[in-house]
């Protein structure tokens, strides 16, 4: 567990507890308010759970991937809604008699008063759960109780985003930093009235100053995930994310960079941190740079130089300077 004023996060591994205090150790979470539900043993398996849970105000967003557990959901404190999804794997929630089934992206809406619902699956699963204050949702969305306990599908273009920007903004230190969370926050507010169905207005609102943003960390966020790839193109990364290469420009533009610019920087970041680790200190400066993409060595050595004022040799024998 690490705390800030305004930033709490605790991560927990079963990994590495006695297969049968698992199931004790899991129950005594909750009991010490580290956890906001019950993560029970279920079934005959020997339980596995890895999670995160980050709170920060206006927002908490719980990570987990788990087997043989059953969640049991409890009433909370304030007037909160629970998005929850079930990203990968297949999740039965059941309460009062009634059953629902979420898989493979699927997400349904709760409130206090629907918490008490119980998640349960028969195999392994990944799930991710958000809670925001009814009074930052209500406002955008209309008729907000006819949206509540329905299977939210995955093929919704709100959730879609929502599950996109979930894997770009796990980074404590942007969180942890007040005026990048308050950024991060008014993004999960609108993407959540997206996903639930946001006014016209609201939807504007939402386009204007938040969908463009969360789309580019996830374009940039992709991009990073295959510097190494030499034939990497605007029109690859566009189509991996479902836009056209016009509005990917557009994006790159309102951040005041090329598609381009970018990843050269990337790339040339990535080259002058192998440079300087140990862990690379054998490898050939030409491996490293074709290996992130290069296809050129001269232009890596000429656009390297610019970047640092330095080559790559300098950099590496603790020469050059930045």
């Amino acid at each position: 567990m690490t705390s800030t004023p305004d930033y709490t996060v605790i991560r927990f591994s079963s990994r590495a507890l006695p297969e049968d205090a698992r199931g004790k150790t899991l129950e005594e979470l909750h009991e010490r308010g580290l956890l906001p539900t019950k993560f029970v043993r279920y079934g005959s398996a020997v339980p596995r759970v890895d999670l995160v849970n980050r709170t920060m105000p206006g927002l908490r967003i719980l990570t987990a991937g788990y087997t043989s557990i059953r969640r049991e959901g409890v009433r909370q404190e304030g007037d909160h809604l629970y998005l929850c999804m079930t990203l990968t794997g297949r999740t039965v929630g059941s309460r009062r008699g009634r059953e629902m089934t979420l898989s493979d992206g699927d997400a349904v809406l709760m409130t206090n008063e629907e918490a008490t619902w119980t998640m349960t699956s028969p195999s392994s699963v990944n799930i991710a759960g958000l809670r925001v204050p009814r009074s930052a949702i209500a406002p955008l969305v209309p008729k907000l109780e006819n949206v509540t306990m329905r299977r939210i599908t995955k093929d919704s273009s709100g959730l879609r985003l929502l599950r996109k920007y979930l894997d770009v903004v796990a980074d404590d230190e942007a969180l942890a930093a007040p005026a990048s969370q308050r950024l991060i926050v008014s993004h999960f507010h609108d993407l959540v009235a997206l996903v639930l169905g946001a006014s016209s207005d609201a939807k504007a609102l939402a386009a204007d100053r938040t969908v463009g943003a969360v789309r580019l960390a996830a374009i940039k966020a992709d991009i990073v995930a295959n510097l190494e790839d030499g034939t990497l193109s605007a029109t690859m990364v566009a189509t991996r994310n479902g836009v056209t290469v016009r509005y990917l420009h557009k994006l790159f533009e309102s951040d005041g960079i090329t598609c381009s610019e970018f990843v050269l920087g990337q790339r040339l970041a990535r080259a002058y941190h192998h440079l300087r680790s140990p862990l690379h200190s054998r490898r050939a400066i030409s491996t490293i740079a074709y290996e992130l993409g290069f296809n050129d060595l001269s232009y890596f050595n000429r656009a390297f130089r610019r970047r640092y004022n330095a080559t790559p040799s300098e950099i590496r024998d603790g020469v050059g300077t930045t």
